[in-house]
């Protein structure tokens, strides 16, 4: 910046100080009524004086100096209010995205976790039981065709089944039991 007389300086500073002191409450109150908030309003006020001071030589040219300062107001506020929009919309994706990506991973290994707990209690079982829970849950079959496949009655399918489940309950029990008794030791 080219140094200027004191004189000359001091007028632009006079001039400045001036419409300062008259229009900093009004371009306050404009941009506080648009963005609803105060901190914003006094930032954006700040920021709007702050380069009507660093063009301070070209003040004593402007013709409405009201309409002047009310334009950067919308100007900067309208630019603001955008570049908060654009910001809050990319945060709620990466958010979003954030949520789906950890919540796949989390559940992927309690599935994991759950499957390998059900087959352990699966190979527990009998062979000719483990066969029967497998007809029914794996293939769909009801008590009358596993009992045709397997030339058993469906009773001897139904007890099976009973005795089965039972015995995959107690084992998931006994599991989750042992998990929530480790875990307990590990938390700080």
């Amino acid at each position: 910046m080219i140094a200027m007389p004191a004189a000359e300086s001091r007028k632009y500073e006079t001039h400045f100080k001036c419409l300062f002191d008259s229009y900093k409450n009004r371009i306050y109150g404009y941009v506080l009524a648009l963005t609803h908030s105060a901190y914003m309003a006094e930032e954006i006020t700040q920021e709007i004086f702050m380069k009507l001071w660093l063009c301070r030589d070209v003040l004593a040219d402007l013709n409405n100096p009201e309409a002047y300062l009310v334009s950067m107001a919308r100007n900067k506020t309208l630019n603001y209010l955008r570049k908060s929009a654009h910001e809050s919309k990319m945060l709620q994706e990466l958010q979003s995205r954030m949520i789906r990506n950890t919540n796949n991973v989390e559940e992927q290994s309690l599935l994991s976790d759950q499957h390998n707990l059900l087959q352990e209690a699966v190979t527990s079982l009998s062979p000719q039981r483990r066969l029967v829970y497998q007809l029914s849950r794996d293939q769909g079959l009801n008590h009358l065709e596993i009992a045709s496949r397997l030339h058993v009655s469906p009773n001897t399918v139904k007890n099976h089944l009973v005795t089965a489940l039972k015995v995959i309950r107690k084992h998931l029990n006994t599991m989750n039991a042992a998990v929530l008794f480790l875990a307990s030791f590990l938390r700080p």
